[in-house]
């Protein structure tokens, strides 16, 4: 794309359900007569990398039912609205920034009851209140849980995860060893796979030997202080049915899966 003119000439396609600008790298912000897109249901922006700002009155979108913000790495403003969006199912790569430019918190996500999917960037200059992610346990209908990490500080927020999430992806967990709020009793019974990528991670042990891990699907990858055993990973998760380990302390690659054949656990290296 040549010229970001033709967007201020979308207000006229009130019809228009869904608009994809992925990848397009000459936009640096949205004009707000994008905002008149009253019907519009997906807006697609992921790998806008020079994207900086949303428009302030995004609210006004109130048939968005998808927001995908991935990988606007320029992006650290979250303007006040989006937590209006109340068909919002899928919500990718809100950033939590300095307070000052971000009005919009995790706390405020909460009023989201259809949302199914998110993703959150804390970014360098965050700052995250006591309890702020606390609140995410009042999203009742989510099942796919992502949270990043653009800095080594935050390893011990406390989270409380809602009952219905199945999928949680932690990429670039600053602390060394399992937070509390991931032990198993921490956990719905629902909740079946787990993935963690990057970080600091040292150890998957834990201090409770009574409560397993219900978790089915499991990936490691990238963890350079990590040391897993095998043997001892089964017993943390009894339920295991499989595993990707790759390119951690003492493994470079390893796929794991749970068949049964002749009473026992085959191991795929």
């Amino acid at each position: 794309m040549g010229s970001q003119e033709f967007l201020k000439e979308l207000r006229d396609q009130e019809f228009l359900l869904y608009l994809s600008l992925r990848g397009i790298s000459r936009i640096s912000e949205l004009p707000p007569s994008i905002t008149q897109l009253r019907n519009l249901q997906i807006l697609d922006l992921k790998a806008c990398h020079n994207l900086e700002t949303l428009p302030n009155d995004i609210s006004s979108m109130e048939r968005l039912t998808r927001l995908i913000l991935s990988q606007c790495y320029l992006l650290d403003d979250m303007p006040k609205g989006i937590e209006t969006l109340t068909n919002l199912r899928v919500l990718k790569g809100f950033v939590i920034g300095n307070p000052k430019k971000t009005p919009c918190t995790i706390s405020d996500l909460a009023n989201l009851k259809e949302l199914r999917r998110l993703s959150i960037h804390i970014g360098i200059e965050a700052v995250i209140k006591d309890g702020e992610f606390e609140s995410l346990e009042e999203l009742s209908a989510l099942k796919h849980l992502k949270i990043s990490w653009g800095m080594s500080r935050y390893s011990d927020i406390k989270i409380i995860l809602p009952s219905s999430l199945k999928k949680l992806h932690l990429e670039g967990f600053p602390g060394q060893n399992i937070p509390e709020w991931l032990m198993p009793d921490k956990l719905a019974r629902g909740f079946k796979q787990l993935k963690i990528i990057g970080g600091k991670l040292q150890s998957m042990n834990h201090d409770n030997d009574v409560n397993k891990w219900g978790i089915e699907i499991l990936h490691l990858k990238y963890l350079k202080h990590l040391k897993v055993d095998l043997t001892n990973l089964q017993q943390l998760f009894p339920l295991l049915r499989y595993a990707e380990i790759k390119q951690i302390s003492n493994h470079s690659y390893i796929e794991w899966r749970s068949i049964e054949e002749k009473g026992k656990i085959n191991f795929m290296s």
